[in-house]
């Protein structure tokens, strides 16, 4: 593939999201643990989750924790090391 494609876990999220979640602060507030767990479960263990199980309507707040967990735990920070010194 090419080395640009996106995850499918941010793709997953970010779709559901702009779907579902336009709502205030939507990145800002965290979900319930245990349902970033859940998701994040699902996503280790099959493709594709289905983001519009009840769990994740009600708390759409963990799908976008999950986005942010993921690139809170990226070996190279998206703002990666090499670059940091421009950024600052």
């Amino acid at each position: 593939g090419c080395c640009c494609s996106v995850p499918q876990v941010l793709k997953s999220c970010t779709e559901f999201i702009e779907k579902h979640g336009i709502v205030d602060g939507i990145y800002r507030l965290s979900g319930i643990a245990s349902n970033i767990q859940k998701l994040r479960h699902e996503f280790d263990s099959e493709q594709i989750p289905d983001l519009t199980k009840d769990v994740y309507i009600q708390d759409i707040h963990c799908v976008g924790s999950l986005c942010k967990l993921y690139f809170r735990e990226l070996p190279n920070p998206l703002l990666t090391y090499q670059l940091y010194e421009k950024f600052s």
